[in-house]
């Protein structure tokens, strides 16, 4: 019998309906493990660090796995560890459970995330790069259900949060145990020996110093952004600012994504738009909108901080990983391409564990100078790296 096609729009359902469940949890995990738990904000940093550690290595074993064997009790297995965890979250999180549920499931998203967007590139049917573009945007469209749903569930009681959750990843493992098949993969021939001296083998030295200049300042502002998904609503939650309110903002944010990404695409088909313009844009967007933070005591505040902050990810993030890709050589694409999610994922992982610390010795106010600081300094470092490299 012939194997059916995998179809984009199973995989857009699939990811909408995972970033809604994820954006059930992510926003609560320091806030809930403070105020409810009552651990301090250095040990939520501390699981958060954890987490990202975890994630690292299960987007690498996911990619491992796909390429190895064969994906897809992988795939339903690391869904179904995600499921687990959240049913057994509704009846057991309180300490030290938790934190230890919260784990499973992120290392066993980070292993089907990896598979389901190595699943992406298969569908030859339409253009890469609208098949990773409407990921991008079904993803952010579930941030912005997920976030604001959110938002209402948590004022009847936290337990309901994981009951959502556990019931849209039910519905992911049986999309994915359905779908999420393609046919075996055909062996790629050995490129013989005179195309392969045709590809340049390592990258240029100037395009190394550069690309280490952007991706220290984004190593940077994802400390800072990391920030926004941690001890920010800690923060709010001290002046009075409901967690349902901070859900928002998550909401306002992905709004703004949804919107700009296809209007930035549409700008940059019809007219001709300097990368290095636009990325330094983006990190100037970023420096004004974490310096606001350090005066930010009311709700609107935060909600222009927030917008600033997301108009920045919106121009500097899609472009950063583009820029390394001309800037590569074709036989490393990939391994610069590696070190684009590893920046995001270290900042991921060290920025609420730094913030706490910083909050617990210092201020909020003191970590919000600080972080602007650096953004500062890394950014005008990649401005003059790129200045006197680039050919």
């Amino acid at each position: 019998m012939t194997q059916k096609r995998l179809k984009l729009s199973w995989l857009l359902l699939g990811s909408l309906i995972a970033s809604t469940g994820t954006s059930f949890i992510w926003p609560l995990t320091t806030v809930y493990m403070h105020d409810y738990l009552h651990q301090t904000l250095t040990l939520a940093g501390i699981v958060l660090f954890v987490e990202s550690v975890l994630m690292i290595g299960g987007s690498y074993l996911g990619g491992y796995i796909y390429d190895h064997f064969n994906y897809r009790p992988w795939l339903l297995g690391s869904i179904g560890a995600s499921l687990i965890s959240m049913f057994l979250l509704i009846f057991f999180n309180g300490w030290p459970l938790y934190p230890l549920l919260l784990l499973v499931n992120g290392f066993g998203g980070a292993i089907a995330n990896t598979i389901i967007n190595a699943l992406a590139t298969t569908i030859k049917h339409h253009d890469a790069a609208y098949v990773f573009n409407m990921m991008y945007f079904a993803a952010n469209c579930g941030v912005v259900l997920g976030t604001f749903i959110v938002g209402f569930v948590v004022k009847y009681n936290i337990r309901y949060v994981f009951v959502v959750t556990f019931i849209l990843f039910v519905f992911f493992w049986l999309i994915a145990q359905r779908h999420y098949r393609v046919p075996r993969k055909v062996a790629v021939p050995e490129k013989t020996a005179a195309t392969d001296l045709l590809l340049p083998k390592k990258t240029p030295v100037f395009a190394v110093w550069i690309v280490c200049g952007l991706l220290l300042a984004y190593l940077m502002i994802e400390l800072g952004y990391s920030q926004w998904q941690s001890n920010l609503a800690v923060y709010m939650q001290s002046l009075g600012i409901g967690l349902n309110k901070y859900s928002y903002l998550w909401t306002i944010n992905g709004i703004i994504i949804v919107i700009g990404q296809p209007l930035i695409n549409y700008l940059e088909l019809h007219f001709e738009i300097n990368g290095y313009h636009k990325v330094y844009g983006g990190f100037l967007l970023f420096i004004l909108g974490f310096g606001s933070l350090i005066f930010a005591k009311d709700y609107p505040h935060f909600i222009l901080s927030m917008v600033i902050v997301t108009l920045g990810e919106v121009i500097a993030f899609p472009t950063i990983p583009a820029l390394v890709a001309s800037l590569s050589s074709e036989a490393e694409k990939g391994k610069y391409q590696g070190f684009v999610s590893i920046s995001a994922s270290l900042g991921h992982a060290i920025g609420p564990l730094l913030g706490g610390v910083v909050i617990e010795f210092a201020s909020y106010e003191v970590l919000f100078e600080g972080l602007t600081f650096l953004i500062v300094i890394a950014g005008v470092l990649s401005m003059i790296i790129t200045w006197f490299k680039k050919i």
